[in-house]
């Protein structure tokens, strides 16, 4: 009687496929598990912590034997912050600075405003557009002659969940030197300076017009006449809505610079002296030089 026997498989054929079936089930869990966000990934088995801000995934350690660690990193707002140019002067509007900032999160248009201040002082202050894009363009009476620090302040909306994170970007730009603002600049250096009947100096005090007449001829070399009759009749009347800073402000009998604003420089009377102040006269004449 013959006996049939069914061929033995061989043990080599069963532990061959063993490997492979784990590393299958490792590359499982692993996929499965950046899909979470924040893992530790481990041999068929990964837990998953989801995380809605991440923004990116670094993969780290990740050992032969098969443990991996991958990590989600929170995004912090980006700010991009740009100026048209670096020099500020009197002219049209294009003479002015514009300043473009950009804020944005993870690639998304944050909410908020931004804030501008020429050497911390706050002049501005504009509502960043859906892009999350604002543009601003100071006037020109905003900045001091000569080198100016512009700070621009990104504060984010409550509703952002970011309004506590202040960010801050610092740009130098120079306003140049206008002829009537080199006059106001030399004019301001004698503030407090006394008052002399006929004087013409700063050792010898000044009188009205012969403050004029010394600024003039040290800021820019025009020598004015002595008189405040006279200095009225050396440049051209402009209205007062024309009028800039550096030009002479006439009543009868007495004469000032006028500083822009609304302002004076002026050796008023017998202890007052130079000062600087807000404008008394009630119908002057400008008088450009």
């Amino acid at each position: 009687m013959s006996m049939h026997h069914s061929a033995a498989r061989p043990q080599g054929a069963t532990t061959a496929r063993m490997p492979r079936l784990r590393r299958s089930t490792v590359a499982i869990a692993l996929s499965a598990a950046l899909a979470g966000g924040t893992v530790v990934a481990g041999a068929g088995q990964a837990s998953a912590a989801p995380s809605p801000t991440a923004a990116t995934v670094s993969t780290t350690h990740l050992p032969t034997a098969g443990h991996g660690v991958i990590t989600a990193k929170k995004s912090k707002p980006v700010v991009k912050a740009s100026v048209s140019r670096k020099t500020a002067k009197q002219g049209k509007g294009k003479t002015r600075p514009k300043f473009t900032v950009q804020v944005t999160k993870g690639g998304d248009a944050v909410k908020g405003r931004v804030r501008l201040f020429v050497d911390g002082k706050k002049v501005n202050v504009k509502k960043l557009n859906k892009n999350g894009i604002v543009r601003m363009k100071p006037l020109l009476k905003r900045y001091d002659v000569g080198k100016n620090r512009i700070r621009l302040t990104v504060v984010p909306a409550r509703s952002t969940g970011l309004a506590k994170v202040k960010k801050h970007r610092t740009i130098t730009l120079k306003a140049k030197q206008s002829r009537g603002a080199k006059v106001v600049k030399v004019a301001n250096r004698y503030v407090g300076h006394r008052y002399s009947y006929g004087g013409t100096s700063p050792s010898s005090g000044f009188d009205c017009s012969g403050f004029t007449s010394y600024v003039y001829k040290k800021a820019v070399g025009k020598k004015l006449p002595r008189t405040t009759s006279a200095q009225k009749r050396a440049g051209k009347a402009v209205s007062r809505s024309k009028a800039r800073p550096g030009d002479i402000v006439y009543t009868p009998g007495h004469v000032s610079i006028y500083a822009g604003n609304g302002r004076i420089i002026e050796s008023a009377r017998p202890g007052v002296g130079v000062v600087k102040r807000k404008m008394w006269q009630n119908n002057p004449t400008f008088i450009r030089i």
